[in-house]
């Protein structure tokens, strides 16, 4: 692969690649549902949520921690903002990151200090603990991989993005179960999954060096460089709320699970977005199925990222998500069946979720277009809304309904993101990128 981002990494052309990433997804579809499985089957429900709630609080809490440089740094490369800043990819990559891993050291050496004081004052807390500091100490790894997915799905990268975050993570729980002994303590898997964290850092360094190529050493900026940073800067900082707000969009009714529902809910609602997340790994295969003209088409656009690009990429998404999710709706039973009985339950949560991630999966062609031709004011405009909605609807859903007002939540925040982003979209003309210009 080449150093540069390619736009038509995401569809393949010949035989061989495109049998190649069927093979990869359906790995990527069987390792997530037998991690599922595996921790459904032998942890209780009460450890299984709160497996998940330690989970959620690390990817959670990476995702905040990183939030206002995720923006930039997709724009940078979907909008090719390396021709105007003078500033490549690789380098932009390479120094977000490290901030962000600045950032995470210091909140994970507090969050270390405070748990060493419950442990000593007040020690019924100690199991919780026990399995919350593996979590911290996850932080870091798990953020960075988490950034550079981000960051190869710009790059139209999906199934690399998948394969450093999903591949790793759910090898790692599998691997948990495979070495646990009869009744296994809960720290075993929480234990387990920082050692897959770390793992899934190296595996994102390793495919980001790859697609982006080595960025230059720091110390070799040159006065013209250090101008640009500068401005890359400003523009980061005047961003930062539109990254708080995707992040609360899509973390926000899990954080509100964690805080006001018990463990069990969390369990109900990890396996379910868990299983309902086969849209994610399997929708662009069966895109190719259902809207096999689209990639040819789109390949006389020439790479450009306008209104075409965008109906086309809207329409293959809409088609192939629609039919994943009927496909699951369908055997909704059966597959909560597969759990255990404690999750047949879980049905209401599930059908939420399947409907909020054919939402979530529908609504990338639209943010890409949204960062190639950046208006700042109606990204706002978008993500406010529909973070805004998907917290209050879990705020005033989650104390009462559990999972299933958490999933609501989720719901109806990516339904309200869809809207106003295809309202925007077709309002608004396509606009250039701005360039940021030196100095």
């Amino acid at each position: 692969m080449s150093a540069t981002p390619s736009h038509a990494g995401h569809a393949p052309t010949a035989a061989g690649p495109r049998a190649a990433d069927t093979a990869f997804r359906a790995l990527g579809v069987l390792l997530q549902i037998a991690a599922t499985l595996a921790i459904a089957r032998t942890l209780s429900l009460f450890d299984t949520g709160l497996f998940f709630e330690g989970f959620v609080v690390t990817l959670a809490g990476a995702a905040f921690m990183r939030a206002k440089f995720d923006v930039y740094l997709g724009r940078h490369i979907v909008a090719g903002l390396a021709r105007s800043t003078g500033v490549g990819d690789a380098e932009v990559l390479r120094e977000l990151s490290a901030r962000f891993m600045r950032r995470c050291c210091l909140i994970c050496a507090v969050l270390l200090v405070i748990a060493a004081d419950l442990d000593v004052m007040a020690q019924y807390l100690r199991p919780y603990l026990q399995t919350f500091v593996p979590f911290v100490l996850a932080l870091p790894f798990a953020g960075y991989a988490t950034m550079v997915g981000a960051a190869l799905r710009a790059a139209n990268r999906y199934l690399m993005s998948l394969m450093c975050t999903a591949y790793v993570m759910n090898g790692a729980i599998l691997l948990a179960v495979a070495v646990a002994p009869p009744h296994p303590p809960l720290e075993l898997f929480s234990w387990i999954f920082l050692a897959g964290s770390l793992l899934a850092a190296a595996v994102a360094h390793g495919f980001a060096r790859r697609v982006f190529g080595v960025a230059p050493a720091a110390a070799t900026r040159d006065e013209t460089r250090r101008a640009a940073w500068a401005q890359i800067d400003q523009q980061i900082e005047a961003e930062a709320g539109i990254g708080f707000a995707n992040v609360a969009l899509l973390w926000a009714p899990l954080g509100l699970l964690v805080a006001l529902a018990p463990p069990d809910e969390m369990a109900l609602f990890a396996v379910s977005t868990r299983s309902a997340q086969l849209i994610l790994y399997l929708m662009p295969v069966l895109a190719l199925l259902v809207a096999p003209r689209l990639g040819r088409l789109g390949a006389h656009l020439g790479g450009a990222y306008g209104r075409g690009a965008l109906w086309l990429a809207l329409s293959g998404v809409a088609l192939a998500s629609a039919a994943m999710a009927a496909l699951l709706i369908i055997a909704a039973p059966w597959s909560l069946a597969q759990y255990g009985a404690p999750y047949a339950a879980a049905l209401g949560v599930y059908l939420a979720l399947i409907v909020a991630e054919a939402l979530s999966v529908t609504a990338r062609p639209l943010y890409r277009y949204h960062a190639a031709h950046w208006d700042a004011g109606g990204a706002r405009h978008v993500l406010y809304a529909a973070a805004a909605v998907s917290a209050l609807v879990g705020l005033a859903l989650t104390p009462w309904q559990g999972a299933f007002g958490a999933a609501l939540g989720l719901a109806a925040g990516h339904a309200t993101a869809v809207a106003l982003g295809l309202w925007s979209a077709l309002r608004h003309p396509p606009l250039l990128a701005r360039p940021v210009h030196p100095g």
